[in-house]
């Protein structure tokens, strides 16, 4: 089969190999036929070898991790599924045996391994998977563009519905990339009270400014670029009624975490997606911001195993709107183009096609 394969432990070395083996599943596993598969930001660090992540990867190893497909082969002990199934799958690959797990908590166990990192993920035509971790799709509600990132999805809904509540409520969001995007579509689809987008590289102010101008009449959007806006805090604070009570950090910019700190009223929720480099911000801002405001601080990992799912399939089914989510669409063979796309911030999902070169 086709598949795009991390041969080495260094930047750059991806290869579109043509002629792996068919994997074959076991007892317990099921092989999908990939229909459409999405490059997601961890598969750009991957390709950089970031330090971020590149001591998670074990090469070589096909990478990626969003997808859907249809169900091509069962193991001998899969029962409830058939050949055909439309499916998409959580790639956290998870013991079952952890207190994380034993207490409903997968989506932090701590023998978590990740499918495209240190198992075969889905840059493949064909992708084997624990029969578990299946998720069915009704193609009704989830085309097959729209199913090839659900996990990104995942992320944002997770990040969404982790604060106490959304309906309602001043929300700043910061980092309008792809997840971030996608948070920015739940928030306004749940109601909330009004929505500032806060970020920096000029392709995707234009994407927010393109969809604000299509959903405020609803829910309040604002986009603001810090860089440029002297008066950004102060006019959060102005359009909020003091400060907003929910912050979405999806970008992981240290300027953008301490612009939520100061933009919160008293009280008010931190939900922390992105990853920050500058590892002693929060310890440098924690008596005046964190104590003396009484926030609440929450990191969000991966999706809830699978309560996340059924929340955000329940959204896709009510209505929730992501076309203007997928950017491109190209053949896998295109991968390295797609990068490329991202690292210039002029995508935001880049969908490939396995069966085209």
């Amino acid at each position: 089969m086709r598949a795009i394969q991390m041969v080495r432990a260094e930047a750059g070395a991806v290869v579109l190999e043509e002629d792996l083996p068919l994997p074959t599943p076991e007892q317990d596993e099921v092989r999908v036929k990939v229909a459409h598969t999405a490059i997601c930001g961890t598969d750009r660090h991957i390709y950089h070898w970031d330090d971020s992540i590149s001591h998670l990867v074990n090469p070589p190893v096909i990478i990626g991790h969003e997808f859907c497909g249809y169900v091509d082969a069962l193991g001998s002990a899969v029962v409830g599924w058939e050949e055909g199934d439309y499916v998409s799958a959580e790639m956290h690959l998870v013991c079952g045996q952890c207190r994380a797990c034993q207490r409903g908590d997968h989506h932090v166990c701590v023998n978590t391994r990740i499918a495209g990192l240190q198992a075969p993920g889905c840059f493949a035509e064909y992708v084997v998977v624990p029969a578990r971790n299946l998720v069915r799709l009704d193609p009704k509600i989830v085309p097959t563009h729209i199913g090839a990132f659900l996990d990104a999805l995942g992320n944002a809904v997770h990040t969404v519905q982790a604060s106490t509540s959304i309906a309602g409520r001043h929300v700043l969001l910061s980092g309008y990339g792809a997840i971030g995007a996608m948070a920015a579509a739940v928030v306004e689809f749940e109601g909330a009270a009004s929505l500032t987008i806060s970020e920096v590289a000029e392709p995707h102010l234009e994407r927010a400014r393109r969809w604000a101008a299509t959903r405020s009449e609803r829910v309040p959007i604002r986009i603001v670029d810090p860089r440029r806006d002297g008066d950004t805090l102060e006019t959060i604070r102005a359009d909020t009624d003091g400060g907003v009570d929910v912050v979405l950090e999806m970008s992981g910019a240290p300027p953008a975490i301490e612009l939520g700190l100061d933009a919160l009223f008293p009280g008010g929720e931190m939900m922390l997606l992105g990853i920050p480099k500058d590892r002693d911000l929060l310890l440098r801002r924690f008596s005046e911001q964190i104590i003396f405001k009484g926030l609440t601080l929450k990191g969000v990992v991966g999706r809830r195993v699978f309560s996340t799912w059924v929340e955000m399939l329940g959204l896709l089914e009510r209505g929730l709107e992501l076309e203007h989510i997928v950017t491109h669409r190209m053949p896998m063979g295109s991968f390295t183009e797609g990068i490329g796309l991202l690292d210039r911030c002029e995508a935001h999902k880049v969908v490939m096609d396995p069966s085209q070169a």
